[in-house]
Order: structure tokens, then sequence, then C-alpha cells
């Protein structure tokens, strides 16, 4: 394959400039749809879109059509070059300013052929290299982007390769929405047997929280220097914890414990965690223990162990619905950039208290839906390895 210029096949198009005043909203007459950095996902996410009037869009050529790919330029330098395949949009739609459209010239190369060489890893660090450096933002530098060659075989070559890897990349995605899927089946268990928790308690009576813990620890307090990829012990920070409730134990940051440390910090299957200090949406994020972990937590983590009349899933799925999210809401305090929910005011909330039977079928339950999703995310991570490793394989000229 005849490596030529990306800016030879494919033409970058600046997005729009505008002030935050100028948003409008989405449908108005006289307007366009404006896509932004957090619209670029693995797909192209349309759940938050802005618009802006078009008389902003001075060329149709600013108007996104289907096939183009939107990328990232202006972010910070982790995001820079992300990109986003855009498929056909119910509205008009444009670019902002810290967005930029990728067009292909479909006589020279595939769109989706260029999609999929434009995302793979290599291309993305590649990109990243192209990015200016600022204090908090890096910038794609346009011209050298244009400039990193691209493998281009005929266009026959680059549909049948394209055709290929859109079969494998709809078999991850297909794994991906099924471990969707699941994510959200305890959150329905939860409201079959316990109700939706939308804006009152349910028919449950109420309990503080305190009357029902046995035993609650902050975690343990290390330091940036303290932490070293060669220490024995693993670390379990804040960021573990998901917004969904789950818990991820890869590439945990290593630390020094003393043996007293191990059994004061000490997570095993059923402990409750819960997130005290973070950004103001991030905190409370709770998560449940399903294993032992032989390694300590943060001072950032506060951890419950309950009497028999609580369990930990109980708890945890409560504080997500809705009724449980305001409840929290109303203890949260904090400065502009970090908030805290402090364990004295998280002591003080009353909860609801089902049968001790009822929440321990659902804790039954949920110990089978994590195994279920366990096996789920094993698949789609292979899924994704496997497709990596293809797309590698593709544009090295092996496929």
């Amino acid at each position: 394959m005849k490596p030529v210029q990306l800016g030879d096949v494919a033409t970058f198009i600046r997005g729009i400039t505008f002030k935050p005043d100028d948003i409008v909203e989405l449908g108005t007459d006289g307007s366009v749809a404006c896509l932004r950095t957090k619209n670029v996902q693995a797909d192209l996410d349309l759940s938050d879109v802005w618009a802006v009037s078009r008389n902003f869009v001075k060329s149709d050529e600013k108007l996104t059509k289907p096939g183009d790919i939107i990328l990232s330029t202006a972010n910070s330098w982790n995001l820079v070059g992300k990109a986003s395949w855009i498929p056909e949009l119910p509205w008009p739609t444009t670019a902002g300013g810290f967005v930029s459209l990728l067009r292909a010239n479909p006589e020279k190369v595939s769109p989706r052929y260029l999609y999929h060489w434009l995302t793979t890893d290599e291309v993305q660090a590649n990109l990243r290299k192209c990015a200016r450096q600022t204090t908090n933002i890096s910038n794609l530098n346009i011209q050298q982007a244009a400039a990193l060659r691209i493998p281009l075989p005929p266009l026959p070559e680059q549909k049948r390769i394209a055709g290929i890897l859109d079969q494998a990349d709809a078999l991850r995605r297909l794994r991906a929405r099924a471990l969707e899927k699941l994510n959200t089946l305890g959150q329905a268990i939860f409201q079959e047997m316990f109700g939706a928790f939308h804006d009152d308690y349910g028919p449950w009576p109420l309990q503080r929280l305190e009357a029902l813990i046995a035993d609650a620890q902050i975690g343990a307090v290390r330091g940036a220097k303290e932490m070293d990829d060669g220490k024995p012990v693993e670390y379990l920070r804040m960021d573990a914890i998901g917004i969904d409730g789950s818990l991820s134990l890869e590439n945990l940051r290593r630390v020094d414990a003393s043996q007293s440390d191990l059994c004061k910090y000490a997570l095993r299957s059923g402990d409750f965690l819960f997130n005290t200090r973070n950004s103001r949406e991030l905190v409370g994020k709770t998560a449940v223990v399903r294993a032992p972990f032989p390694g300590i937590f943060n001072n950032n983590i506060l951890r419950l162990r309950f009497y028999g009349d609580m369990t930990a899933d109980f708890l945890d799925m409560f504080l997500r619905t809705r009724k449980g999210q305001t409840v929290l809401g109303a203890i949260k305090s904090g400065t502009t950039s970090v908030f805290a929910i402090y364990q004295k005011s998280l002591m003080a909330l009353n909860v609801p208290v089902p049968p001790k039977d009822l929440q321990q079928a659902y804790s039954d339950r949920m110990h089978e839906l994590s195994l279920a999703r366990e096996r789920h995310v094993r698949a789609v991570e292979q899924a994704s390895s496997l497709f990596a490793s293809l797309q590698h394989r593709t544009f090295r000229g092996e496929l």
C-alpha cells in the first residue's frame, strides 16, 4: 500500500465560533445544531446538542454530511484527536470551535476506511503528537495532522477492508451493548422488588443510617510520592468507583502498608464504599465489594459494614435512585471544584429499611448479576483486543 498524506485525500474543516449567549434551543427556527467536544465519543453522542443561529455558518461547507468524521481539536492532551463517525442527522448541523470536521474525497479514499485508520491507537497517538500544549489545553495543529501518511490501496480494496472492519466492529459493539443492558438490569430488579423511589421513601419504615451501621472506617492517607508500581500493596482510590456502581480493580497504584494497616483497611465481600470527596457531580459515588481485596483504600472513601437490618446492595441502589440523589444533594458542601459529604451528615440520613429476607433476596440476585457482568466484561475486552489487533494488521498490509 502506497502511503499518501492525509491532506491529499481528505479536508479538515474548522468549526465555527460563537459566544455562550448565542446558544438557542435545538429546533429553533433559523438555527442549526452544533456539535462540540462532549458529543465526540466512541459513537457520536446526541443526548446533549446545542444550537445556534444559521447566520454563524458562513459556508455550506461547514454543514456536516453523512460520512464526515468529527475530531476533538482543542481539549486535554489525552483527548485531542478523538474522533466520531457522523451518520445521517435529524437537523442541519455544524461543528463548534473546539472540534473540526474531516471530509474524505470519495474518489480517493473510502470514508469508512479513513475512519478505521484514524481511530487506530497508532494514529491517535500520532495526532496527539501534532498538538500544541498550553497551560491546560492542547490544540491540534491541522497542518501537521494533514501531513500524516495514510496507506492507500486501490478503492475496491479499501472498501473490502472497511467492510471486514465494520463487521468486526459490529460484533464488538454488540457485546458492549449487551453489557450496557446488563448494567441496567440491577436497577430494574430493584424497582420491581422495592419501588422506584422517585419522590418518596415508598412503604418501608425509616431509620437513621447510623443505627444500621456496625462499623465505619475512613481509608488510609497516602501521598503521590508514596505511590510506586514497585511497592507491595494495591491502593484503591476514588476513581476506581464508577458512577454506575461498578468497582474497577485494574491498574491500581501501589503503596507500602503495615500488617495493622492491612487489617484496619481491609475490604471484604459485602462491604459498602462511599466516595466522600470529589467534584460536585461525582461526590457520593457508591459501590459494593464483591470479593476480598488484598490491599487498602484511600481516605476519600468511607467503608461501611451493617447490622442485619441493612444490606450494602440495597443501600447502594437506593442512593442512586432519584430520591437517594436528592437526599445526598442536600448534604453536599464545598467550594468551586471540591465538594464533600461529611460522615456526620451521612450518618444522620433517614433511609428506608425493607424486610431482611427481601433485601437478602435482592443481594443474592445482585451477586448472580455480578458474576454475569464479569463474564461479559471479559468478552468485551477480548472483542476489543481482537478488533485492535485486526486494525493494526490491516494497516500494515497483512489483511
